[in-house]
């Protein structure tokens, strides 16, 4: 196991779909690999269901990550980001009681 110290902190992204539309797993990759990977944000999908989903980015990359994804013609905006899965999932079960 790595320390984060050598690893670098991670940054947790909540992501939704712009509209009332759906997006496949598939659509969502195609979309971060042509808007992150290519800018140089290593990115991994930690989840997705259609409409929302969370994108774990390193902690240096978070602020490029976010300007990336908020393009206006891109498909998804963001909606949080994080230092932990726990804060994210728990705002977004939150948000689906009320």
């Amino acid at each position: 196991m790595v320390v984060k110290s050598k690893r670098g902190r991670r940054r947790y992204i909540a992501v939704k779909v712009r509209g009332e539309e759906t997006m496949t797993d598939e659509g969502l990759l195609a979309h971060l690999t042509s808007v992150l990977y290519r800018s140089g944000v290593r990115y991994k999908v930690i989840q997705f269901n259609g409409r929302e989903g969370i994108v774990r980015v390193g902690g240096a990359d978070s602020a490029r990550a976010v300007e990336n994804l908020n393009a206006p013609e891109g498909p998804v905006v963001t909606v949080k980001t994080s230092g932990t899965l726990r804060s994210l999932r728990g705002e977004r079960s939150h948000r689906k009681k009320h």
